[in-house]
């Protein structure tokens, strides 16, 4: 463990992004947009506001709904490591072409077994 960060398991983008295509599907279908893979071996997943049924009045999910999309996680795959850091992003600032529409993140790795 380096700065407090861990090594990660290289896992083929193939098997990472079946994982969390499987994490975020829901009855209205995957709400990923972008997998980015780093050279350290961790993922950045960027996915829709869809995902989530967000309260009324409310734009972003809360610290709850998180939680629970972080053990949808965890329970596909127990050696996926989710950052403490999460949250919402510019769509068009990923390179994501959704007009002014906010997206949300996490990163992830996969630890050694």
């Amino acid at each position: 463990m380096q700065d407090g960060v861990p090594r990660f398991r290289r896992v083929k983008r193939r098997y990472a992004a079946s994982i969390i295509q499987n994490a975020l599907s829901g009855p209205r279908g995957s709400a990923l947009l972008k997998l980015q893979e780093f050279d350290d071996g961790r993922f950045r997943v960027i996915f829709s506001v869809s995902y989530f049924q967000v309260a009324a009045g409310r734009e972003l999910p809360s610290k709850s709904q998180w939680n629970t999309l972080k053990k949808r996680f965890k329970r596909r795959d127990r050696t996926i490591f989710i950052f403490r850091e999460y949250g919402e992003l510019d769509c068009s600032g990923a390179g994501i072409a959704r007009g002014d529409e906010t997206c949300l993140y996490l990163d992830l790795g996969f630890l050694p077994d």
